[in-house]
């Protein structure tokens, strides 16, 4: 019987002691995540205008000096993390699918892990983001991971202080999946900056014109990726669904960079890797704008300023497509959205758009820090964790046994 009620005792301690460290372990990560929050820049946005200026800025001007249109997968998963993020094969058999397919360019973006780049030769690219809100972004050709984010929502002062803190990096870097959860919303978009493409091409969702069109007539000039966002090669429309061409001499990882941020890629749906369409050139004549694609052509959207329709001109030379509109006078841009003629789930090509510029300025202005709300927040934050420490360092002392006189 006694060897009962000391069990029973001994169970009860090591319970409430299990119970009082899982406690003690919880309010030390929620102490963690707090401090990620209250310490935390604000910014100052910069205005959200048109583009300007008297000349048209082409990202596909003068292809024949830069290279040819290589074939890239910037954002795949493997296996990793023991299997939490639910990749399906190894890095190696990623990247041979991939190659499989011809592709010039693969990345393995695994979640804050460049490690497949060494073990394959992959590009190297991570997707960078664990949090709730799905507010996730592709560091393309960085030199180190960001592991900082923000888990429990994100406001767009967080959003903009993980965007400057990839920049430092120096990786391109691109907004994966923006209207997954709503991750980047549209008003997102027209305040942030100092990020240089949207994934507007994702298999989870559908295509994110909305939010390209809402940075564009912001003054935001951000390119197209596509990208499949794999997670089992051997999925029915999974790999090979959608893919970003970029034009550069080399696929070295400066060269790459710099064509991304040049604008000098173009975003493909198409199915097995390979599309029928084929891109010609992008050319603008005073403020028409002429696409030439070769191919099964269904029909040629053009679309300007708040995402509005513009009339297009059609017509067909040998198997080539010619497509013509005229830019309003109060349109910043001007981009075509070309749309194969298969039935079914059809082929894309999205062009990056022509802007307006003054030839030195191409985009809006970068946030900038703004240091006396930051300051001010911080010191409230201070001021309320002195408080709780002072509050709990009271509450233990008022539970302390009161010392007892000693008779003589």
């Amino acid at each position: 019987m006694r060897a009962a009620h000391a069990m029973t005792s001994l169970l009860i301690r090591g319970g409430w002691w299990c119970a009082s460290n899982a406690l003690t372990g919880l309010l030390a990560l929620l102490l963690l995540v707090s401090l990620l929050y209250a310490t935390a820049p604000l910014y100052q946005f910069a205005e959200s205008r048109p583009f300007v200026g008297s000349r048209w800025y082409n990202p596909y001007g003068d292809l024949q000096a830069t290279g040819r249109w290589q074939k890239a997968s910037f954002h795949a998963h493997s296996a990793a993390w023991g299997g939490v993020t639910k990749g399906g094969q190894t890095a190696e058999a990623v990247a041979d699918a991939y190659a499989d397919m011809r592709y010039d360019i693969v990345g393995i973006s695994n979640y804050h892990s460049m490690s497949a780049v060494a073990r394959t030769g992959t590009f190297p690219v991570y997707e960078h983001g664990w949090n709730v809100q799905k507010a996730h972004r592709l560091a393309i050709g960085g030199d180190a991971v960001v592991w900082r984010d923000y888990p429990l929502g994100q406001t767009v002062h967080h959003k903009q202080d993980i965007i400057n803190r990839l920049g430092l990096t120096g990786a391109v870097v691109v907004l994966a999946h923006p209207a997954l959860r709503g991750g980047h919303s549209v008003a997102d978009l027209r305040q942030l900056s100092g990020y240089d493409a949207l994934e507007v091409l994702n298999r989870f969702v559908p295509p994110a014109t909305t939010e390209w069109d809402a940075a564009l007539s912001s003054g935001r000039a951000l390119w197209a990726v596509a990208s499949d966002d794999s997670h089992n090669i051997e999925g029915a429309d999974e790999t090979g669904v959608n893919w970003t061409l970029v034009h550069t001499p080399t696929g070295s990882t400066d060269a790459v960079r710099a064509a991304i941020r040049a604008g000098r890629t173009i975003g493909v749906h198409g199915a097995g890797g390979h599309s029928p369409l084929t891109f010609l050139s992008q050319r603008v004549f005073g403020d028409t704008l002429e696409v030439r694609v070769r191919g099964p052509v269904g029909r040629v959207e053009f679309i300007g300023q708040g995402g509005a329709p513009r009339a297009a001109l059609v017509s067909d030379s040998l198997g080539v497509t010619i497509a013509r509109a005229v830019a309003e006078p109060h349109d910043g841009y001007l981009r075509a959205t070309v749309t194969g003629a298969g039935a079914g789930a059809q082929e894309l090509l999205l062009l990056n758009p022509v802007v307006r510029w003054d030839g030195v300025i191409l985009s809006a202005a970068t946030a900038t820090v703004d240091g006396p709300r930051t300051a001010a927040l911080r010191w409230i934050a201070c001021c309320l964790y002195a408080a709780a420490f002072t509050s709990i360092h009271a509450r233990r002392r008022r539970r302390l046994p009161k010392a007892r006189p000693v008779t003589a």
